[in-house]
């Protein structure tokens, strides 16, 4: 019963993230800290399956679309997500260790409620910042070393989080601002598995369960991007903003339930 509850909140996920622009790991985060008993790292690693099969897929399309990019800032941003991606698992491992795990989950659910509060109001605000041409490489470093930390820690991806510090901080427009995202979330995700992988221990998880969200992680994005297609520009911002709020309260109440 478990797996079918995965299957379906990763089938909602992915829809109203690639619907909605929000990201389907924010919202599969939310979702599976209201109904699953698993551990943390175990709902990590689920998360981390399907937010690594929607980055493919939106690599792909990248790809296809011809898209233009500096390389030496990808580069930067990308090998600081791997980076942060370690320190995010590595600070998620030690806080295990030493804290009860609904402690844990606890802190994840009130970092990630302020990050929802966050990109509702800078979403509504949406600060117009002149483009940087070239940041320094420590900036850029440094942005992908934090995107991918708190990607890794909290288990979402983080899609609308990039998408927005790229913009304040570089001055991006969404457009090039969604392409170095995806590539923080590619290696941020990679660093994740490289650690699952070295660490040889699968008998947490059940693995009969990751070819089924991988593949309904791609039929719901599909479905939800194919939505997105026929829906106007101002009824996609009013369900990005009625999703956000519905995220914000669905963590808040996760937040009252580890207390």
């Amino acid at each position: 019963m478990l797996n079918v509850l995965y299957v379906v909140a990763t089938f909602i996920a992915t829809v109203i993230g690639a619907l909605a622009g929000i990201g389907g790991g924010i919202v599969l985060k939310a979702m599976t800290d209201i109904f699953s008993p698993d551990s943390v790292q175990v709902i990590s690693f689920y998360t981390t399956v399907v937010v690594f099969t929607m980055c493919l897929v939106s690599i792909v399309k990248q790809i296809k679309s011809g898209f233009k990019y500096d390389l030496p800032m990808l580069l930067e941003i990308s090998v600081g997500s791997l980076v942060g991606g370690y320190i995010g698992d590595s600070l998620l491992t030690v806080l295990l260790r030493y804290f009860p795990e609904n402690k844990v989950q606890l802190t994840q659910s009130i970092i990630l409620f302020l990050t929802l509060i966050f990109l509702i109001i800078y979403t509504r605000a949406m600060p117009q910042r002149k483009h940087v041409e070239k940041p320094h490489w420590l900036s850029s470093f440094g942005l992908g070393v934090f995107l991918g930390a708190i990607s890794i820690f909290l288990a979402i991806g983080g899609g609308p989080l990039n998408v927005s510090l790229l913009v304040i901080c570089f001055g991006f427009t969404l457009r090039d601002a969604a392409i170095y995202s995806i590539a923080s979330i590619f290696f941020s995700q990679l660093s994740k598995i490289y650690t699952i992988v070295m660490a040889n221990d699968y008998s947490r998880y059940d693995l009969g369960l990751v070819p089924w969200l991988a593949v309904i992680a791609i039929i719901g994005g599909y479905i939800g991007t194919t939505l997105s297609q026929h829906l106007s520009i101002k009824m996609l911002a009013i369900l990005y903003n009625v999703f956000m709020i519905m995220l914000a309260v669905l963590t808040l109440f996760s937040v009252g339930r580890h207390l």
